[in-house]
């Protein structure tokens, strides 16, 4: 079985409140206690920021905070499990490409084991053309275009997507543990 599965947020380990990984660098490096102001995923919405200051932040941090991010707990195990059950594991990012290099070494570091890598904003078209049956994401909009090519989505529960709507082909889970389980029983229902 072909698998989706988005990187940040996802295989990623942001943490959650004050100890998020995006939270806690912009408070160091504006040297300020800023704070979520709405529960968005835009940056500049989130936190009430002026755009200016926000693409400064992005410029001077992002390649930082791509490559020490953490990995979320039991990713690794569980998708060395779903290679070893013989799935194709497609890792679909809407990072620029030009974080590939950055991209391919942080997923080595952590000994991630997948088959392809793209950087694709549009990643329902993209799930659909590599016949993907299954697509672990967090992002709420990105999952409402796949949910509407009838691909199933695992959602990993965030502040920012709790206003999708319900669907017999959407999964919320609060981490890799819960993947699993909603994982096989999708290729239970597959099978049947």
């Amino acid at each position: 079985m072909n698998i989706g599965i988005d990187i940040d947020g996802v295989i990623t380990h942001e943490k959650k409140g004050k100890e998020n990984i995006w939270l806690r660098s912009l408070n160091n490096y504006f040297e300020e206690n800023i704070k979520r102001k709405k529960d968005v995923y835009d940056f500049s919405e989130a936190y009430d920021l002026p755009l200016e200051d926000l693409r400064e932040f992005l410029n001077n941090k992002i390649h930082e905070i791509y490559s020490n991010v953490e990995i979320a707990p039991n990713a690794k195990n569980i998708m060395d499990q779903l290679k070893n059950d013989g799935h194709t594991i497609y890792l679909i990012t809407a990072r620029h490409k030009k974080f590939r290099p950055l991209t391919i070494k942080w997923l080595a570091q952590h000994n991630v084991n997948y088959d392809y890598l793209y950087h694709d904003h549009n990643k329902a078209e993209l799930a659909v053309d590599k016949n993907i049956k299954v697509f672990i994401e967090d992002n709420q909009a990105n999952s409402k275009n796949i949910l509407n090519k009838n691909i199933p989505v695992i959602l990993v529960n965030k502040y920012h997507n709790q206003d999708i709507q319900d669907s017999d082909l959407l999964y919320r889970v609060d981490n890799w543990n819960d993947i699993e389980e909603i994982i096989d029983e999708i290729i239970t229902d597959i099978k049947s």
